[in-house]
């Protein structure tokens, strides 16, 4: 529909720089990144790390993708979040989760994890489809409408990426749900 909405009517505005498609990649990445911490919350220690390191991932991806520094709001600090203060701040956040990671020995087994998962097909979608925007924003094809290729492409990938911690969250709080209501019925027949 997007496609058809740009190269139909020209609506090219829409995935230029800042622009609605950007805003709609940086939306999912700054959800993913909040529903990957939460979720990090509710799951074990094998795991946790792993939801940590994808909501990383998340906020890396979106300080990268959203030009935060042209915000009035964060236009004092916003030589964190472009340029050299954005490499050094991401270096910072990494080199202190991999040094948890290593601390709490366990990369054989986030590995492993990441590799056995259920989501890690998700991931592996993710991957390919940053890769194929890659290959149109470096120009490696020349097409029509390459860019809108590029943008359609980062936000499909991080819908893939982001899949896995909302439905995670959605089955605990549906499960929890479910149990409460199951206690409560059970409650009331034993109560008659």
């Amino acid at each position: 529909m997007f496609y058809l909405l740009v190269i139909r009517f020209e609506y090219h505005h829409l995935y230029s720089e800042n622009s609605l498609l950007e805003n709609i990649q940086g939306t999912l990445l700054l959800i993913g990144s909040l529903a990957y911490i939460l979720l990090s919350s509710r799951v074990v220690s094998d795991i946790r790390l792993a939801c940590v390191g994808a909501g990383l991932l998340c906020f890396s991806f979106f300080i990268r993708e959203v030009d935060l520094e042209l915000m009035p709001v964060l236009e004092h600090v916003g030589f964190f979040f472009h340029g050299p203060g954005r490499t050094l701040l991401l270096l910072v956040i990494w080199f202190l989760y991999i040094k948890m990671v290593i601390r709490q020995r366990v990369l054989k087994v986030h590995i492993a994890n990441l590799r056995s998962s259920k989501y890690f097909h998700y991931f592996s979608v993710a991957f390919l489809l940053l890769v194929i925007g890659a290959v149109f924003d470096k120009g490696y094809f020349v097409v029509e409408h390459g860019r809108l290729f590029e943008e359609l492409s980062e936000t499909n990938a991080y819908l893939f990426l982001i899949m896995p911690a909302l439905y995670e969250l959605y089955f605990r709080y549906s499960k929890r749900s479910r149990q409460a209501a199951n206690l409560a019925v059970s409650a009331n027949e034993t109560t008659l």
